[in-house]
């Protein structure tokens, strides 16, 4: 084979390790749409392109991504076998290439031959990774604010949905309350019924005769008896719908006999009929009433969650961080029983409270997919003097034991091909170690423990 001096990547070499490498490396010719890796295997390989051109592809979010290309002179598979991990990437051919291969073993024995060409491989590693890391990182936020905002829209729209709903029939049914209104006037009612009347309209959900509530089968038989009154004795049209909101507003059959047993029959109806009126245009006022304060309560939830409009140092209440993540991700949480122990005298912490919620969050999703989302989620808090502990653990499958000494390192995951970037426990790490604390992680199968512990006064430690 010619030596290949004419590439960038060989310029500069002593000609012993030039003529190392193409020796114990094994030229391949690959057509186009050849593969030279697929994302997962276990075994990658470091190769450099001599001719043609390479695609580099990644699986992200159950799509394929393409990453880059290597051109003539270009070096890649450094970083899986660094790293010691499956091919992170597929690489295949975009048109008929040439590349030089070096297996795992043939890999490894370059950086005892070829000192100048293992400096290379130093240095585009870490540049790579470093750039890598921070791509990768990004797009961790990103497939977490996508899962958080998912969660929100889900429970957003519940009570938007109501509210709207209650709104437009409120629009619906108003000029029929102001029609009724008119013609509630025209009677020349006595004073004391109409101010019994307001009076009854302001206390709506109360019930005329007590406070206990009914019960489903008390309610369906109190409908049926105000509708068969309201139809059979005031000739109401429409009976049966304007029982339904009687009974919702606490009226009681005995409660409308007496408060309507000196109106003409001629007055029945109208007076009744507003009644219904007016009863319901108060429930859907209600209605719109609640689901904007829940509403509210929910944006208050994600403005805590965020620490939004704080400085990046404050104060952080560790219980009410995990109860915030918990309503982050409650739309992932129906089939999972949630256990607290928390620990009372746990004393406020100074910390980047956003950064902690990252750690709860991605902890506690973890553990949720752990378990496929059914199971016992454990949430434990300790005082230890000068240190929180919070100890997330859940009752899921575990880690198995060759892979827990390695599931903080970077593009490290235990999810299949395309389900994970692998940085999420890094990430973790990271911060935990950057606010000065510790991370351990205890598992076997049906219980796995990850306890964090920071300390109570801000330590800030170097960042990468």
């Amino acid at each position: 084979m010619n030596v290949p001096n004419h590439l960038p990547i060989f310029q500069g070499l002593p000609e012993t390790e030039l003529l190392w490498l193409l020796d114990h490396g094994q030229t391949l010719d690959l057509a186009k749409g050849d593969f030279l890796m697929c994302e997962g295997d276990p075994a990658p390989r470091f190769y450099i392109t001599l001719a043609g051109e390479l695609q580099i592809t990644r699986t992200i979010g159950g799509q394929e991504v393409v990453r880059g290309t290597t051109p003539p002179g270009i070096m890649a598979g450094e970083i899986s076998l660094l790293y010691n991990t499956p091919s992170q990437v597929s690489v295949r051919a975009i048109q008929p290439s040439s590349v030089l291969v070096f297996d795992p073993s043939a890999f490894r024995q370059i950086f005892a031959a070829c000192p100048v060409m293992s400096a290379r491989i130093f240095q585009t590693a870490s540049d790579r990774a470093r750039g890598f890391a921070i791509n990768v990182k990004q797009q961790e936020k990103m497939a977490a604010l996508g899962k958080l905002s998912a969660g929100l829209a889900h429970e957003l729209n519940n009570p938007a949905a109501a509210a709207r709903r209650a709104a437009q029939t409120l629009a619906e049914l108003l000029p029929n309350l102001q029609a009724q209104t008119i013609v509630l006037s025209r009677l020349g009612l006595p004073d004391q019924q109409l101010n019994d009347m307001l009076t009854r309209l302001h206390n709506t959900g109360h019930h005329a005769e007590n406070e206990r509530p009914f019960s489903a089968l008390e309610r369906a038989d109190l409908e049926d008896e105000i509708a068969a009154w309201l139809d059979d004795y005031c000739g109401i049209e429409d009976a049966w719908e304007k029982a339904a909101t009687l009974a919702d507003s606490g009226f009681t059959l005995a409660y409308l006999q007496k408060h309507v047993q000196d109106t003409p029959a001629s007055q029945l109806g109208p007076v009744l009929s507003w009644l219904n009126c007016a009863h319901l245009a108060t429930h859907l006022l209600e209605e719109i009433e609640q689901s904007v304060t829940q509403i509210s309560a929910l944006i208050g939830t994600v403005k805590a969650y965020t620490f939004m409009d704080q400085a990046p140092i404050q104060p952080v209440d560790i219980h009410q961080g995990l109860e915030n993540t918990l309503s982050m991700l409650h739309n992932e949480l129906d089939n999972v029983q949630i256990m607290r122990e928390y620990d009372l005298t746990l004393p406020i912490v100074e910390a980047r409270g956003s950064e902690l919620n990252q750690v709860w969050t991605s902890l506690i999703d973890n553990a949720i997919d752990a378990m496929q989302g059914h199971g016992t989620l454990w949430l434990i808090t300790r005082n230890e003097n000068d240190y929180v502990m919070v100890e997330v653990a859940d009752s899921g499958s575990g880690i198995p034991d060759d892979m827990l000494p390695h599931i903080f390192e970077p593009f490290f995951t235990t999810k299949g091909v395309g389900a994970g970037v692998g940085l999420g426990l890094d990430m973790v790490y990271r911060i935990v170690t950057q606010h000065g604390g510790s991370i351990d992680v205890q598992s076997q199968p049906g219980h796995t423990r990850f306890i964090v512990r920071v300390p109570v006064a801000f330590a800030d430690q170097p960042r990468d």
